[in-house]
C-alpha cells in the first residue's frame, strides 16, 4: 500500500505543469505517456501540432510577460514564438540564447543549428504539448466569415450560425440576407469548409490591407472571444468564391 501511494504522488507531480507565479514562464513537464515510445512517436502528429500552435498563439496574446525579443519564455533557457512562412503556413520556432535552435510544423521537426542529436528537441516539443493539453483550449478553431454582402457566418466544428444583414443594416436600406438560421454539420463538412478557409488564409498574395465593398473577411478565433488572425479576400478571388459557394448551399 505504501508503495502504491508513493507511485501515485510521484505520477501526480510529473503530470502537473510547473508555472511561475504569473503563469508566464513554462518549465518543461517531464513526459510520462507511452514510456516505451520515443518523444517523436509520442508527440509529432498533425493533430498535436495544431493543438500546440493554437496554444502558442493564445499565449502570445495573453502572457503578461514576454522576453526582450517578444518571445514566450520556456524552461532550460529556451524561448519560442510562432512564425509565418512565405507560403502562409505557420511554424513554432524555438530559440536558445537568441539563436534559432529548431522549428516544428505540421509535418516535422527541423533542426536549425548543427545539433545531430534531436532527442532533446523532440522532448521540448513534448513538454510544450503537455502544457497545451493542460490549458484545455477549444480543440478546433472557430471561424467567423463575413461574406461579400457582410452577412456573418459563425463556423464551428459542430454547427454553423448564419446572421444575415437586414434592410435596416444595409447601406441601401433595401438589401436583406434572408432569414437567420443554425445548422448542425458533420465532422466531414467542417473539414471541407475549414480547408477552404485555410486556403484563403495561406494565400498571402491576395490579401487586402483594408476591407473593400464586396470583399470577404475571415476571422480566426482562438477562443470564443480571442481573435487569432483576420484576413481580407478580394471580391473576385477564387478563394472567396469557393467559400461562399459552399456556405450558400446551406441556405437551400
Amino acid at each position: 500500500m505504501k508503495y502504491k501511494l508513493l507511485f501515485f504522488f510521484a505520477t501526480l507531480f510529473l503530470c502537473c505543469p510547473l508555472l511561475d507565479a504569473e503563469g508566464n514562464q513554462e518549465k518543461p513537464v517531464p513526459s510520462i505517456f507511452a514510456l516505451n515510445q520515443t518523444p517523436m512517436q509520442q508527440c509529432l502528429s498533425a493533430e498535436n501540432y495544431t493543438l500546440t500552435l493554437r496554444y502558442a498563439q493564445w499565449k502570445l496574446k495573453t502572457a503578461k510577460r514576454l522576453s526582450k525579443n517578444q518571445r514566450l519564455l520556456f524552461g532550460k533557457g529556451f524561448e519560442y514564438t510562432v512564425q509565418e512562412e512565405g507560403n502562409g503556413e505557420k511554424s513554432i520556432v524555438f530559440y536558445k540564447k537568441n539563436v534559432e535552435a529548431f522549428a516544428v510544423n505540421t509535418q516535422e521537426l527541423l533542426p536549425l543549428d548543427k545539433t545531430s542529436d534531436l532527442t532533446k528537441y523532440h522532448q521540448l516539443f513534448c513538454d510544450l504539448l503537455a502544457s497545451a493539453k493542460f490549458a484545455n483550449l477549444p480543440h478546433n478553431l472557430v471561424y467567423r466569415y463575413h461574406d461579400g454582402s457582410n452577412n456573418v457566418w459563425s463556423i464551428g466544428n459542430q454547427k454553423i450560425v448564419y446572421q444575415p444583414v437586414t434592410p435596416a443594416m444595409s447601406s441601401s436600406g433595401i438589401y436583406s440576407g434572408g432569414e437567420p438560421f443554425e445548422k448542425n454539420i458533420t465532422a466531414a463538412q467542417f473539414t471541407e469548409i475549414e480547408a477552404l478557409l485555410k486556403a484563403g488564409v495561406v494565400n498571402k498574395t491576395i490579401h487586402e490591407d483594408s476591407r473593400l465593398k464586396g470583399s470577404g473577411m475571415i476571422v480566426e478565433l482562438l477562443t470564443d472571444a480571442l481573435v487569432g488572425g483576420t484576413y481580407l479576400l478580394p471580391m473576385r478571388s477564387a478563394e472567396k468564391m469557393a467559400i461562399e459557394i459552399w456556405l450558400g448551399k446551406l441556405k437551400e
